[in-house]
């Protein structure tokens, strides 16, 4: 009887816990690359570029006007909301070195606070889908 008990309990946490694909859903939506690119108010332009293999495998690269260019590779994604990932490409920098992409529609937009330094009073702007 023990043991029978067991596998009930057994079978039951099998059936109600998440896959990793259930996780993962609408993945192939986000995968491709994208592209951001604004001014700020001194002229200064700052871009990212994202590439999205897997939400498990992001690369980012940031570039500015006044360094070289900063590549962060396999960065893992959290959903925020279903519609939202944040990626953190660089945890050194806490806050400004996260950044948002969330997906209206068809359409993509990124946030987060180094957009919001680029651009103040903007809380997300469009970022293009290259492919």
């Amino acid at each position: 009887m023990k043991s029978l008990f067991c596998f009930f309990i057994l079978l039951i946490n099998m059936v109600c816990q998440p896959s990793e694909a259930g996780k993962l859903s609408g993945e192939k939506d986000w995968i491709g690359t994208y592209h951001f690119s604004a001014r700020n108010r001194d002229g200064m332009k700052t871009s990212f570029d994202i590439q999205i293999i897997r939400l498990d495998n992001i690369t980012v690269k940031y570039m500015s006007d006044e360094d070289r260019p900063e590549i962060y590779k396999n960065i893992r994604s959290k959903f925020v909301t279903k519609d939202k990932i944040s990626i953190p490409f660089s945890p050194k920098d806490k806050e400004m070195g996260i950044i948002y992409v969330e997906k209206l529609d068809d359409e993509f937009y990124i946030s987060g606070s180094p957009i919001y330094f680029i651009n103040p009073g903007s809380d997300d702007l469009p970022l293009k889908k290259v492919k």
